[in-house]
């Protein structure tokens, strides 16, 4: 099946099984993409948008693999209202499944820069049929525009407050479907604290449709893709169904064909060889999902309160450069 038949069957597919888009936020000058997929059959389109409308600026995306968090760089130029999109398979033919993210940066002198300009998304287009459409994490820059951004001048793009705004402290996930063939849905997470080097766990608080709370843990590096079966026996639908005090009227019109929750996650620890650090800085976004048929949905999450604890991205064993 050729690309352009790809690309429509997967529009009429989007328009059918009623995909989510990602939640509104406002442009940035650093974004993170939860996710590039170039496995065979899959058809990722990135885009980047530039809103201003007097200023050109560089712009660099940086592809992060998600097995062995190595990087691969690439610059473009957005001229003023200029949008540009590309198949990460071809922008990055190297790298099969990772995340990806982007920064404004000053074209001469390469220094990464405030520019709350920016805006992006990211389509996935498989010829299985399922398509997915989400906005990327964005982060506002600290300062005017063209103000460099590395303030502490360690190379990194700290989410600190002081280069850009901080991440999440807490990551809410406001619904999960019990976990049943054909559900399965799979949790994207990127560590932002400590870099290439380092584990991170999260902490879960999982409740059911009746308030009850179980809680979990998972240690993953770098990112990863996993299912909510492989976290925690609390996303199952018979366990919710016959070991909770589930309520039996939830989903309501569903006549108790299927369970659901919601979720919260933070970080609890990362560490590598030689280094611990409390209170990691962690992103997260639920992939919600059939195993066959048109539908999928991602969506980012909420989240409450800040952590200056990210960055992005470090390669030293304790994690400041």
């Amino acid at each position: 099946m050729k690309l352009n038949q790809v690309y429509l069957a997967g529009l009429a597919a989007l328009a059918l099984a009623g995909s989510t888009l990602a939640d509104d936020n406002r442009p940035g000058s650093l974004m993170v993409f939860p996710e590039f997929n170039n496995q065979q059959g899959v058809y990722q389109i990135l885009t980047l948008t530039n809103t201003d409308a007097k200023s050109s600026v560089t712009v660099e995306i940086v592809y992060i693999d998600g097995d062995t968090c190595q990087e691969f760089n690439r610059n473009i130029e957005l001229t003023p209202l200029d949008t540009f999109s590309c198949l990460t398979s071809a922008h990055n033919p190297e790298m099969v499944r990772g995340y990806a993210y982007a920064f404004a940066k000053d074209g001469p002198s390469g220094d990464a820069i405030s520019f709350n300009h920016l805006v992006g998304s990211s389509l996935s287009i498989s010829v299985l049929a399922p398509v997915g459409t989400t906005n990327p994490f964005v982060f506002q820059g600290v300062g005017n525009d063209g103000d460099a951004t590395d303030a502490n001048d360690n190379g990194l793009r700290d989410l600190d407050g002081t280069e850009y705004s901080e991440a999440p402290d807490r990551v809410i996930i406001p619904r999960f479907t019990g976990q049943h063939v054909p559900f399965v849905s799979d949790l994207i997470l990127i560590g932002l604290t400590g870099g290439a080097e380092f584990s991170t766990t999260i902490d879960l608080l999982i409740y059911n449709d009746n308030e009850q709370g179980f809680s979990a843990e998972y240690t993953f590096q770098c990112w990863a893709k996993v299912y909510l079966w492989d976290i925690s026996q609390a996303f199952d639908k018979h366990f919710l169904q016959d070991q909770t005090n589930s309520d039996s009227g939830e989903v309501f019109g569903a006549d108790g064909n299927l369970e659901h929750g919601w979720f919260e996650l933070s970080g609890a620890i990362a560490s590598s060889r030689s280094t611990s650090l409390a209170d990691p800085s962690v992103l997260a976004v639920l992939n919600e999902g059939l195993i066959v048929g048109p539908s999928m949905a991602s969506s980012l999450p909420f989240s409450e309160g800040t952590r200056a604890t990210g960055s992005l991205l470090a390669r030293s064993m304790d994690g400041t450069f």
